[in-house]
């Protein structure tokens, strides 16, 4: 977490991960989402980060990163805070990549996050941004090595939903009847 915290210093990188890969890094660390006291994980954690529809990226005790999503989704999204990053610069607004089936061909998957990234660019340019460039920035910032293929990113992440012990919320009503979701983000 001590990287989060001099990650929170620099206001225009925060600005450009917001803008470029709909994360945004809180101010201070929080409890993950509760509805009032109804919903429950099976792994503590605490949430570092938010989508803008509110949805929350949760840092698990087990050091792997977990996503709780407005709309009910929940899930692990990666084994470490690097995995991460690594994961939401080179392929943003993930939940575009939630196709388990090309998962299951490494070229077709390769060919897929391609097209969605070039979709998401042209988007993008469309309002006078350039995500390439963005994504190089907060790449030189953190780091990391700034690629092309995104494929071996894309497994890992995969892998990483669908590892046990799963990333698990659990909704209990007013009735003390509960529901828990399968801890995979590709169930949707």
């Amino acid at each position: 977490m001590k990287f989060i915290n001099e990650l929170r210093k620099n206001q225009d990188l925060l600005a450009l991960l917001s803008a470029a890969c709909d994360v945004e890094i809180l101010p201070k660390s929080k409890a993950p989402e509760n509805e009032f006291g109804y919903l429950t994980y099976n792994i503590p954690g605490t949430t570092f980060a938010q989508a803008g529809s509110g949805s929350e990226y949760i840092f698990l005790e087990d050091g792997s990163v977990g996503y709780w999503g407005s709309e009910g989704a929940c899930g692990r999204i990666a084994d470490s805070l690097h995995d991460f990053f690594e994961f939401i610069i080179h392929c943003p607004y993930w939940q575009d990549y939630l196709c388990e089936e090309v998962y299951q061909d490494k070229e077709e998957l390769r060919e897929f996050a391609k097209e969605n990234f070039e979709s998401l660019k042209e988007s993008f340019k469309s309002d006078g941004f350039d995500l390439s460039e963005a994504q190089q920035k907060l790449a030189d910032y953190l780091g990391l090595e700034k690629k092309v293929d995104v494929a071996d990113i894309l497994m890992r992440f995969y892998d990483c939903t669908k590892r046990e012990p799963r990333f698990i919320q659990t909704y209990t009503e007013n009735d003390g009847s509960s529901h828990s979701g399968t801890g995979s983000l590709f169930d949707r």
